[in-house]
């Protein structure tokens, strides 16, 4: 194969004066067995950090990875940083190939790396000089500051749609959407216009609920101020997973079926307690019109058996689904109740001279 033509004649993609050795992709539609909605052409772009391109893929759990847009000999890189791609999606490792995809956060220059490892120095290097070469020339302007670790790197693709953004929860996974989640507008491309749908993805489910703020691994963690207080949340423990991964998806329930290319990939990014400090609700929002009901109201109306009472004994789980009278114990709690009442007895007893 030429080093500066494609097999379809088309010229490679030249990028500061030398030869990378890759195109951008120009598909335009999307393979049934293609589980990304992203289209490759829309995939590669310049890191907003150091000016040098790279390529998003979606990855296995609903996250981006931005990878250096061209495959790297496995040996030459640690393990950790094997990526392989399996219908549009990238998982981690090799995939047993001797080739691999790096993730392009590991060497961008503008960011402060966490790990010392010396095998990885003389290519961070290089970057570094190609960086550098393209500001000193005036082909790139970083509109970014340095970034402060790899994952605000890789979480560059997120538009800026307003200083509000609504945490959700799904289970124990917490999500930080890019904006209200009354305003949250589907990715997908209309077929009307071309442009991006104009539809909300939601739909007038889920609730507000307040949780204890998680805990921030690492030294940073024990530093900060919030510890053991709490935040206010968007809980979507309600839904059926389907219904969840539209949302993972954001799409709404016109374009969540079918192979509808995405305008722009979804923007939420798995929150951090750390980074995304600013957005810690700690009061509970004016609300979400429809979002008022509580959770066991929403549980009611998903019951699909009879109506279960629970044990009135304090810290007791166990139920009964017949018709019984107001403050029913269960079996196990009322001869506990019986034990301790015949042992009270027997101590008050007026025959044993205990009774005063």
């Amino acid at each position: 194969m030429s080093e500066r033509y494609n097999w379809d004649g088309s010229r490679k993609e030249e990028y500061g004066g030398g030869t990378l050795g890759f195109s951008a992709a120009r598909t335009m539609w999307l393979h049934r067995q293609n589980h990304s909605a992203t289209l490759r052409r829309d995939a590669l772009t310049r890191c907003r950090y150091c000016g040098l391109m790279m390529e998003y893929f979606t990855r296995y759990d609903h996250k981006r990875l931005p990878v250096v847009p061209k495959l790297i000999r496995a040996v030459a890189v640690p393990a950790r940083m094997r990526w392989h791609v399996m219908s549009g999606v990238a998982f981690p490792g090799d995939g047993g190939n001797s080739h691999c995809y790096v993730p392009h956060p590991a060497f961008c220059p503008r960011v402060e790396h966490e790990d010392d490892d010396l095998s990885l120095a003389e290519a961070r290097a290089v970057f570094r000089r190609k960086s550098d070469e393209l500001i000193a020339s005036g082909q790139f302007i970083p509109d970014l500051a340095p970034a402060r670790c790899e994952d605000e790197v890789a979480e560059q693709y997120v538009q800026d749609v307003g200083d509000l953004r609504h945490v959700i929860a799904y289970g124990r996974m917490l999500w930080l959407a890019p904006s209200r989640i009354d305003t949250l507008q589907c990715v997908a491309r209309a077929d009307s216009t071309g442009e991006r749908c104009w539809n909300l993805v939601w739909t007038q489910d889920g609730s507000w609920e307040e949780m204890e703020i998680p805990y921030a691994p690492g030294r940073a963690g024990q530093q900060v101020l919030w510890a053991g207080l709490t935040m206010w949340v968007f809980a979507l423990h309600t839904l059926y997973p389907a219904e969840f991964s539209r949302w993972m998806k954001q799409r709404c329930p016109s374009h969540d079926s079918g192979y509808i290319p995405d305008a722009l990939p979804p923007q939420w990014v798995h929150f951090d307690p750390l980074r995304h400090d600013a957005h810690i609700l700690r009061q509970r929002p004016p609300g979400v019109a429809g979002a008022e009901r509580d959770t066991e109201s929403v549980m009611a109306d998903l019951r699909l058996g009879p109506k279960r009472t629970e044990c009135a004994t304090p810290g007791c789980r166990n139920g009964s689904v017949s018709q019984v009278p107001e403050g029913w114990v269960c079996s196990f709690c009322q001869r506990r109740r019986d034990r301790r009442d015949r042992t009270h007895q027997k101590w008050v007893d007026p025959q044993d001279g205990n009774n005063p």
